[in-house]
């Protein structure tokens, strides 16, 4: 039996009801929430979440180097490869949050069952929110915001590419500051923690070479022009392996997310 929202938003009791939590968008208690449930999943979570992230480190990084074909190649995988394996990863959550078993396998058979509605979802979504961002930023936030959900109704709720567009923009109407605050507060959190992790890369390569060279002003400097580039990298290393780490809480903050989402529209009805 389901309650119709608002228009073009379907919300059905779970079979599980007990394994949801009651719907909020206080980021706080949904960040709790995630890291007291990422715990079973995380590591089949961060398999899905870390090859395109590491597809996408090595274009940026090594792309002058490449050649232009490599480049294209791994460019592409980051298009096709990333919306596969982040519908799989909110459909592995949507399991774990309805207290059964998730397969790693599962998951991907799930995702690649939905590939097309995934991949070119993603490429709308990607494509408005940069048309938006060309109008003064807002409207790409805007839109952003608004069609943040269109891969979890893809994969959660069998929708189409542009189903799952009209899905999300739905879901969100009426709420669109509570999401816009919800995702603000998580990637301001996540992210200071993340730029800062490359700061303190560099100083501690700085006290070290201070330390290794005695004091000895002339052979620090030397020193620190001879490693620089290596601090550089490294801290750069350390900044995107801390991104891929807390990427499988994102997942399972977005999937709570858009389910107390769906309750409160449910409520609304």
């Amino acid at each position: 039996m389901r309650s119709r929202g608002m228009k073009g938003v379907d919300w059905a009791a779970h079979e599980d009801p007990s394994a949801m939590q009651s719907a909020t968008l206080s980021p706080i208690l949904l960040l709790r929430r995630s890291f007291e449930l990422v715990g079973p999943i995380y590591w089949p979570l961060l398999i899905l979440t870390s090859s395109s992230h590491i597809a996408f480190f090595v274009v940026g990084l090594t792309s002058p180097s490449l050649g232009m074909i490599l480049s294209l190649l791994l460019l592409a995988y980051v298009l096709v490869g990333a919306p596969i394996l982040t519908g799989a990863a909110f459909w592995l959550v949507d399991q774990h949050l309805k207290q059964r078993t998730p397969l790693l396998g599962n998951s991907l058979d799930q995702a690649f069952s939905k590939a097309v509605p995934l991949i070119f979802g993603s490429l709308l979504v990607n494509l408005i929110s940069s048309l938006g961002m060309q109008l003064f930023v807002f409207p790409g936030i805007y839109c952003r915001v608004r069609l943040a959900f269109t891969l979890c109704a893809i994969a959660l709720e069998d929708k189409g590419a542009t189903e799952g567009l009209g899905y999300s923009w739905n879901l969100v109407r009426g709420r669109w500051w509570g999401v816009f605050w919800a995702f603000l507060v998580v990637v301001l959190i996540f992210g200071i923690s993340i730029l800062l992790l490359p700061f303190v890369v560099a100083i501690l390569g700085a006290t070290l070479a201070a330390v290794v060279t005695g004091g000895n002003t002339d052979i620090i400097g030397l020193a620190l022009l001879v490693w620089a580039p290596v601090v550089a990298l490294l801290a750069v290393v350390v900044g995107f392996a801390a991104f891929t780490a807390v990427t499988p809480i994102f997942n399972v903050y977005t999937v709570l997310l858009f389910r107390s989402l769906q309750q409160l529209k449910g409520q609304a009805a």
